[in-house]
């Protein structure tokens, strides 16, 4: 997960908006009200803000590997449209709790079990402890493993992660696609002499920190990795000895 900034709403939502705030509707009654081509055109500006990758899980928007049945990508609600509690926060309509999302890992219909699920198809109905794309702050806890698979320092951030959005589902492709990025990161380093991996690192962090659409799948992982390495390069001088380490 890598953070998004939001941009402004399209002003046909705004438009919508305020007609169920007039009409005193319920987050769920104002979500209904959003058809084609609005709704489009506002999933379409949420891809284009987050740069083509799913908000939780980063792969590239739309996957290729869908089942043509399923809808490539999902207009997600962060805070639910219904929340268990019933309460209203503007969530129906709200441009700032709208993130775009993959299919989740879903199938034809009875094919996939709900361990099967990842992203808003495993978070379902749940609200997050802690993690939210859309606040930097929430995400700096972040890590990942060499083998793909990814983990949070803060409790709260790592039951997000792991327990409600699945994102190290064994039978799903995350986390073998998280590993395939990494491993074609450190081959490229691999080029690099060592005398000039310091800077190597810092150039390739700086331009995937810099990427706006689109923007890399799975960047994450790599931003941390190489953070990592150059955070430990600094502080061993050894570079030789990192290399044997990865």
């Amino acid at each position: 997960m890598i953070a998004i900034q939001k941009k402004s709403e399209p002003e046909g939502l705004a438009q919508l908006r305020r007609k169920a705030i007039d009409e005193e509707l319920s987050p769920k009654e104002a979500y209904a009200l959003l058809k084609n081509p609005l709704k489009e055109q506002v999933r379409d500006r949420l891809v284009e803000e987050q740069g083509q990758i799913c908000a939780y899980c980063m792969c590239r928007i739309p996957r290729q590997d869908a089942d043509p049945v399923i809808t490539p990508i999902i207009l997600e609600h962060m805070v639910p449209r219904s929340p268990g509690d019933g309460r209203n926060i503007g969530q129906g309509l709200d441009y700032h709790n709208f993130v775009a999302v993959c299919h989740g890992n879903r199938g034809a219909h009875g094919s996939r079990t709900m361990s099967d699920l990842t992203c808003d198809g495993h978070k379902g109905n749940d609200e997050f402890r802690k993690v939210n794309p859309c606040r930097p702050e929430t995400l700096t806890s972040i890590t990942y493993t060499i083998d793909g698979k990814i983990d949070a320092a803060d409790p709260d951030v790592r039951f997000d992660l792991i327990h409600t959005l699945n994102l190290n589902c064994p039978s799903s492709p995350l986390i073998a696609e998280r590993k395939a990025a990494l491993e074609s990161l450190i081959d490229e380093m691999g080029q690099v002499s060592d005398d000039d991996l310091v800077v190597y690192c810092s150039g390739v962090l700086k331009d995937f920190q810099a990427e706006t659409n689109p923007r890399t799948p799975y960047v994450g992982i790599l931003i941390w990795y190489l953070q990592s390495m150059i955070s430990a390069m600094n502080n061993s001088g050894s570079h030789s000895e990192l290399r044997g380490a990865e």
